[in-house]
């Protein structure tokens, strides 16, 4: 991985960083006063305030607003950003319950991931925030900073982050991957999707590996434009530049992904209900609904119930689940994880 002059894995240094916020700051007529401003919303002492965003990573362009990280200690948040025009450029102005941010931080590096337990669309989705938010901390320029929180923030940057960051784009690229694969012969367009953001994952894991940690898929392609990666820019341009992808490009990419991550090994696919199902057990058949919208009937079978976290079925990465769950999850009624094997959660 690369390593920056203060020896931090992937994390720029300070200098570099007030460099970057001062010439945005100076292009638009404003200072760093009119930015500390924007900080206090009046919802609590802001602990620490964090300059962050595309404009700090070195990816921001003319029209790029600035991030502004607050945590503070109040019960009354909302994770909606506040926008803020007043000084004729956007700042996004993200506050957040400080004690929660430090759980989640904490738990991305101590608790084992992806462990079937923990493998649920409500807890993937919860991981994935929790990496947005202490990424882009850890690799911006701290304006507000009250002890211990400024012990607490030199701890994120360390090589453990990097490694969860790389860990995640590996094991969802995984997941996208298994998803496009299941698709392909029944719903292409879908597959398609799937395969783009499977080769975009991959190609984001090999970033972080080199040492490009901002967690955004979108800057993808300006991370590997840093690293010089005229290979991974050209699999990148070939994915978005093909509307209607045959099959067998969508099984080259797919390849691709295979090639940038190796093996899979140990990862089980772990199907779960999507949000809003409910079953019917009648005498012939099932009924799986969706927000009671649409509905799709399959032969009789022992389910669980539609509004918990059961493992609906799991099996080794690749393996293909029986053809009346493939035909739930082409019509999106259960949701992909994939997890290390756990025997008593085998079904």
């Amino acid at each position: 991985m690369k390593t920056t002059s203060t020896g931090a894995v992937g994390f720029p240094d300070p200098a570099t960083l007030s460099t970057r916020l001062d010439l945005f700051l100076e292009q638009r007529g404003m200072n760093r006063d009119a930015v500390l401003k924007e900080a206090d919303q009046g919802v609590g002492t802001p602990l620490l305030a964090v300059a962050a965003g595309s404009v700090l990573t070195g990816f921001g362009n003319p029209r790029s607003d600035l991030d502004l990280l607050v945590l503070v200690e109040s019960e009354r948040l909302t994770r909606f950003p506040i926008q803020s025009h007043e000084h004729g450029t956007l700042i996004d102005v993200s506050i957040r319950r400080a004690e929660s941010v430090r759980r989640s931080a904490a738990e991305l590096a101590e608790e084992p991931w992806p462990r079937f337990a923990g493998v649920t669309e409500a807890a993937w989705n919860h991981r994935r925030r929790a990496l947005n938010t202490t990424s882009r901390l850890a690799l911006g320029l701290p304006l507000v900073v009250s002890p211990p929180w400024d012990d607490w923030y030199e701890g994120l940057r360390g090589p453990w982050l990097a490694s969860a960051v790389e860990q995640w784009w590996t094991v969802e690229a995984h997941r996208l991957a298994q998803a496009a694969r299941w698709l392909l012969d029944v719903r292409p367009p879908a597959a398609a999707v799937r395969a783009r953001e499977a080769v975009a994952a991959a190609l984001n894991a090999r970033a972080t590996a080199e040492g490009e940690l901002y967690f955004l898929a979108k800057w993808v392609g300006e991370k590997l434009k840093v690293l010089g990666d005229t290979r991974g820019t050209a699999l990148l341009r070939d994915t978005l530049s093909s509307p209607s992808p045959s099959p067998e490009q969508l099984r080259h990419w797919l390849a691709s992904v295979d090639l940038l991550l190796g093996d899979a090994a140990p990862l089980h696919s772990v199907l779960r209900w999507s949000t809003g199902i409910g079953t019917t057990a009648l005498d012939d058949r099932t009924v799986v609904d969706r927000w009671r919208l649409r509905a799709l009937e399959i032969p009789p079978r022992d389910l669980p119930p539609g509004d918990g976290d059961a493992v609906v079925w799991s099996g080794p990465l690749g393996a293909l689940p029986p053809a009346e769950l493939m035909s739930l999850f082409a019509h999106d009624m259960l949701w992909l994880g994939v997890a290390d094997p756990a025997p008593e959660a085998a079904v």
